[in-house]
């Protein structure tokens, strides 16, 4: 289960990197898969994280489509963009710092719920490491460049988590997504 949800996950990431429609789908399959190999693990915040992340994926299909329909993929200063990309976006620094309170106030609360209600080992990684993924996960949707460095910084950490947690295929994922995450920032600056 760990080996289709790490191969089902990889090629979501690397197809969104590529801004292709069809990285959604394949993402929410491999959150299907995630959440039961995280479970098993007791990782029950990164269990619950999948489930949102379910929510999140279809918001940013929803969110891409629309805009694909609506013919923003082709403005007149990104002409040679191929018919299936839509282009990226700064995030301004005052909409980043609001963002980025509003989940560290999150991640504070889940740490906290870990602690009361769950045998998790790691509550306070477990629960941190989430809350940054959701705030990524949001700015992926949207579609902001940044999202790309953020997902580095995160899967650094993830890799180290899941390897005390004898993860061994989703930790070698995780090491892939930090490379991932910096091809994905230079894809996005072009």
């Amino acid at each position: 289960m760990e080996l289709i949800a790490a191969l089902f996950s990889a090629s979501g990431v690397w197809l969104t990197a590529q801004r292709r429609m069809i990285g959604w789908p394949i993402s929410l399959l491999a959150t299907l898969f995630y959440g039961t190999v995280f479970f098993q693990a007791h990782l029950y915040a990164d269990t619950v994280l999948q489930g949102v992340f379910s929510i999140a994926i279809l918001y940013g299909w929803a969110l891409w489509a629309r805009e694909k329909r609506a013919g923003l993929h082709l403005p007149e200063s990104l002409p040679t963009l191929p018919a299936d990309e839509l282009p990226a976006r700064p995030l301004a620094a005052g909409r980043a710092m609001l963002e980025a309170g509003f989940f560290l106030i999150l991640s504070v609360f889940w740490v906290l719920a870990l602690r009361r209600w769950s045998d998790d080992p790691t509550p306070l990684l477990d629960g941190g490491l989430s809350g940054a993924s959701l705030l990524a996960q949001l700015w992926t949707a949207r579609r902001y460049r940044v999202s790309w460095l953020l997902w580095s910084a995160i899967d650094v950490i993830y890799t180290g988590l899941f390897i005390n947690r004898s993860l061994t295929i989703t930790a070698l994922l995780y090491a892939g997504y930090t490379g991932l995450g910096l091809y994905g920032y230079w894809k996005w600056k072009r």
